[in-house]
């Protein structure tokens, strides 16, 4: 590796080529699933819920950015178990991988009034095997654009759930399709790229 397929797609792997210096190999194992892309321009438009839209945008990974249009409401001080706004995200996932969650996000008028975000997730759980951020619940994974206090934004930028410091991984126990939800924290925010990396 690395290989990279086509979403869909079926594609064989041969370990034959091989070798260990030390012993004879008996056994061949990939690891997949552990680094995820997903572009906004690929999630379908029906997966859009109340004011979030798909919209074109200059600098935004081919050109398109889902938004949520900036109505100049008061920050939710939690995620709600069933919100008027939000997108839902399938994705494969492995079990027990630290996935750490990372959004390309752009606030409207670079102002802290539109630069945050709720992440939930259908099957979530901590490193301890506690449910976490799920989908019909309060409880959301809040991803900020600034930093830290004092950080600033201007115009487009990764961040992932820490503030002033890295955020912690989200595992999932099963393996398989996940769905992954983004709701109204403040409006005016958009984004076009969200990785979902076992790369800390």
């Amino acid at each position: 590796g690395p290989y990279a397929v086509t979403a869909g797609a079926q594609f064989t792997v041969n370990g034959s080529g091989s070798t260990d210096p030390v012993a004879p190999l008996v056994r061949y194992d990939w690891h997949f699933r552990e680094d995820i892309l997903i572009r906004a321009a690929d999630v379908p438009t029906a997966n859009l819920k109340g004011r979030f839209r798909r919209v074109s945008v200059s600098g935004a990974a081919g050109g398109i950015a889902i938004e949520n249009p900036n109505a100049g409401e008061a920050k939710k001080a939690a995620a709600l178990a069933s919100p008027a706004n939000y997108v839902d995200i399938t994705f494969e996932a492995g079990s027990g991988v630290p996935y750490y969650v990372w959004l390309r996000m752009k606030a409207a008028s670079d102002s802290n009034a539109n630069d945050s975000l709720y992440v939930q997730f259908g099957g979530a759980v901590n490193a301890s095997g506690t449910a976490i951020y799920r989908i019909g619940t309060t409880s959301g994974m809040a991803v900020v654009l600034e930093k830290c206090d004092g950080a600033g934004r201007l115009g487009w930028g990764w961040n992932d759930s820490g503030w002033c410091e890295p955020g912690a991984p989200v595992y999932f126990k099963t393996a398989g399709p996940q769905t992954l939800r983004i709701q109204q924290r403040e409006d005016g925010i958009m984004f076009d790229q969200i990785v979902i990396s076992a790369a800390a």
